[in-house]
């Protein structure tokens, strides 16, 4: 394995889009592989080391670990997956010591799993491997990014009466693993359906001085009874100035940069943001009368049976977001829902450090 202290180290400048971003190495800025489908939003900061390893693809380097908190984060799925199978070889998996690593990708029916194995009796066993590169604080989550594909693996393992399902996580020193509802509900309701009928096994990777990853620690898989309700906000990014007549506001200015709207949508808040993500005749809130000058680049849910919106609404103020007066506040004390920045508030970890605090904060104190 290719040692730490040899790894070009690059800054991070932009993700052009799933598979390429933008690094600047020696001075000079190149594009690169990103050996990684899921958003990174915590990790894929402007400025952020990353270390580079050779590919031999279409761009000269491929991104293999993002620094986060000072420390070094395997991104790189495709190499993860082969480590995992060379410690099955070597029966450095805890919980799987007695199975026999047969091949690699195996095809059932109309799913393909991560590997194949055999137990002592000859018996099929079929392992679903996902690497986990969010966490916050000790707490490990997956997925970062809405994955029907995901959802659709752990309802084929439990059809096949031999499955696993290994989350691979790959920050150091995690305590604990919970599905992430945040983000992808519908994985979440998944697993907590079918965790009695398959095995999970949540394995936190020990990483060596020089990188290596000769060895993996269980920690607890925490899946909580939840419901969809909770509270969101929405990042808007408006390309120029213009005047907008906001219902009742009248006709406000609104300056080009980017707005976060926060709301709550306590029955379903997904159900909440799929509507202010469509488009409606009728216009009840005041964001109803913005969104359609403006783009929707993000939205941000946090399931939770607390009612968050004007705390929510607080911290923006407290991020630097400049308060439009009284939008979307007409029921509460705060001076407002929607706050103004001139510079996109999800390329800054402080904005990212608070997002992870809030939807998981509770876990430290109560893994449980």
């Amino acid at each position: 394995m290719t040692e730490y202290n040899s790894l070009p180290e690059a800054r991070f400048i932009t993700r052009l889009n799933r598979f390429v971003a933008e690094v600047s190495l020696g001075g000079k800025h190149i594009l690169v592989h990103v050996p990684n489908t899921g958003r990174l939003s915590e990790l894929a900061i402007p400025g952020a080391r990353v270390l580079l390893v050779p590919s031999p693809g279409k761009y000269p380097y491929k991104i293999r670990y993002m620094y986060y908190d000072g420390y070094p984060v395997m991104i790189d799925s495709t190499y993860s997956n082969r480590l995992f199978w060379e410690l099955l070889n070597k029966g450095n998996v805890p919980g799987l010591e007695g199975l026999k690593p047969v091949r690699r990708e195996p095809a059932v029916g109309n799913s393909r799993f991560d590997f194949l194995l055999r137990d002592r009796d000859g018996g099929d066993v079929f392992i679903e491997l996902k690497s986990c590169t969010l966490a916050w604080n000790g707490v490990a989550s997956f997925p970062d990014a809405v994955s029907a594909r995901a959802s659709a693996h752990v309802r084929h393992l439990r059809e096949t009466g031999r499955g696993i399902l290994v989350l691979f996580l790959l920050h150091r020193d995690i305590r604990c693993f919970v599905p992430n509802y945040h983000t992808d509900y519908e994985f979440y309701r998944t697993l907590a359906e079918n965790r009695d009928h398959i095995p999970v096994h949540a394995l936190s990777a020990v990483y060596n001085e020089d990188l290596t990853i000769s060895s993996l620690r269980p920690v607890p898989v925490v899946v909580p009874e939840i419901t969809p309700g909770g509270a969101y906000l929405l990042i808007l990014k408006n390309d120029r100035e213009q005047h907008i007549t906001a219902g009742g506001l009248g006709t406000l200015c609104f300056r080009e940069g980017y707005y976060i709207y926060s709301g709550s949508g306590r029955t379903n808040v997904f159900t909440r943001i799929a509507y202010h993500r469509g488009t409606q005749q009728r216009k009840h809130w005041h964001i109803d009368y913005i969104k359609g000058h403006m783009k929707i680049t993000a939205d941000i849910p946090f399931v939770t049976g607390d009612d968050i919106e004007c705390s929510l609404a607080g911290n923006m103020a407290e991020l630097g977001g400049e308060p439009v007066p009284c939008f979307g506040s007409s029921d509460c004390r705060c001076s407002s829902h929607l706050h103004y920045f001139r510079d996109p508030p999800a390329l800054r970890r402080d904005f990212w450090d608070f997002v992870l605090e809030t939807r998981f904060g509770g876990y430290i104190k109560n893994p449980q």
